[in-house]
């Protein structure tokens, strides 16, 4: 992980976070390839999805990408199944006992998936975001620096289920940007003192970094650039504003 000041870079560990997020050198060229949304149907059933089966987490499951394609089995109305696929992830994101993937979905009527999982509860699904580009666009400027201007947004809030956690999601049809918000969290770098720097995280998929302000862990993953996602943090109001991750429009 990097921490990114004002004037230079400096090299930290990330505290309490699973195995995977491992520490960036300051030397390291990440020269990781970041998958474009691009959906190609080729590969997708071409009956409709009927339902979605959600098995128990396999005990010992250290990564939330293995959680999502070992938990979820498609079903279509000819009465075949078919389990996610790796090979189809965007993005996944771990830290502060939180978990998400978002991926390429077999499914032709909504071919995005979002998964958000609680670590604390063994890599438990908590929800899921489904969906697709919508045939008239709904897609609007949020006032905040995006790789395109204007994006269809979905939002869920978690904090009904004794889990206080909200999920928003930004996408076009190359982009795919998930931000969370939380005051509950394990332990992270920084979560002693105020420390509203972002870091950023080494992914498998895609690209993320969290920071904490105001109380909040706030993370922010997608398929797009570091620069990008810098860019686009820097953008974002305080987590207190009540229109928090967007602007308000006047």
């Amino acid at each position: 992980m990097r921490r990114i000041g004002v004037m230079c870079v400096l090299v930290l560990g990330l505290v309490g976070c699973t195995p995977s997020e491992e520490t960036k050198s300051v030397e390291t060229i990440d020269v990781k390839k970041i998958e474009k949304v691009g959906i190609d149907e080729s590969h997708f059933p071409d009956v409709d999805v009927t339902g979605t089966m959600i098995a128990e987490v396999p005990p010992g499951t250290e990564k939330v990408s293995d959680a999502v394609a070992e938990q979820i089995t498609l079903q279509y109305e000819d009465g075949s199944t078919r389990q996610l696929s790796k090979d189809h992830i965007l993005t996944e994101t771990m830290v502060g006992g939180i978990g998400l993937v978002a991926m390429i979905v077999p499914d032709r009527e909504n071919p995005f998936g979002v998964f958000i999982h609680d670590e604390r509860k063994g890599w438990a699904q908590r929800g899921m975001q489904r969906f697709g580009i919508p045939k008239t666009s709904t897609a609007f400027v949020h006032g905040l620096d995006l790789p395109n201007k204007e994006m269809e947004a979905i939002s869920t809030d978690y904090s009904g289920s004794d889990w206080p956690v909200k999920l928003w999601t930004l996408y076009d049809e190359t982009h795919l940007i998930s931000i969370i918000a939380t005051d509950s969290f394990t332990e992270v770098e920084g979560e002693m003192s105020e420390q509203p720097e972002p870091y950023v995280l080494e992914q498998s998929y895609g690209n993320g970094l969290y920071y904490l302000s105001q109380g909040k862990l706030i993370i922010v993953t997608g398929n797009i650039s570091e620069e990008e996602l810098l860019k686009l943090v820097d953008s974002l109001p305080e987590p207190s504003s009540v229109s928090f991750p967007f602007h308000d429009s006047e």
